[in-house]
């Protein structure tokens, strides 16, 4: 044996990503940057990392488990990564009309919560000085809203200004 690839876990979160249809969701046709964006789920689940760390765990050199292999994206790097969000961005008001298709009905209880998270950095276009839930008064902010159904099952998410009230998020959600 000259190296292992730990793989079970990756064949079950991949596995029920398929069975959910999250990668059909995502773009109905194989591409890179589909691949891409399921690596990038798929790692998020079984280890939270930067860009950087992700695209070195998906690396035949660096690898950390038979993901990279697996969707072959072994050879990625985190500016590729980058580029398949701006990919998936594009398709986000497709998505979330196709989420709130499986998981909303008529009558049926939505749930909507906002956070905020604080930036060390100042590159962030929608950074900005507000209501620090992390008692960062001293750091731009983003605001963050989640939209589910009645379990819990994300629906449709947004970003906003890190100096946007709660309540003014709350339109762009309702027409969603």
């Amino acid at each position: 044996i000259v190296r292992t690839r730990p793989h079970g876990h990756v064949a079950a979160v991949l596995g029920t990503l398929r069975k959910r249809g999250l990668e059909i969701l995502l773009g109905t046709k194989r591409s890179r940057e589909r691949d891409l964006c399921v690596a990038m789920l798929v790692a998020r689940i079984l280890e939270p990392r930067s860009k950087l760390a992700t695209a070195r765990a998906l690396g035949a050199e660096t690898l950390h488990s038979s993901l990279g292999e697996v969707l072959e994206v072994d050879n990625a790097d985190e500016d590729e990564l980058y580029a398949a969000m701006d990919w998936l961005l594009k398709r986000q008001p497709r998505i979330e009309q196709q989420l709130a298709a499986r998981h909303l009905h008529e009558g049926t209880l939505t749930l909507y919560d906002v956070t905020s998270t604080y930036f060390e950095g100042r590159h962030c276009p929608l950074a900005r000085r507000g209501h620090s839930r992390d008692g960062k008064q001293d750091k731009l902010q983003i605001v963050i809203g989640l939209l589910t159904n009645g379990e819990g099952c994300p629906v449709a998410v947004e970003v906003f200004d890190g100096n946007t009230a709660d309540p003014r998020t709350l339109g762009s959600q309702v027409e969603k």
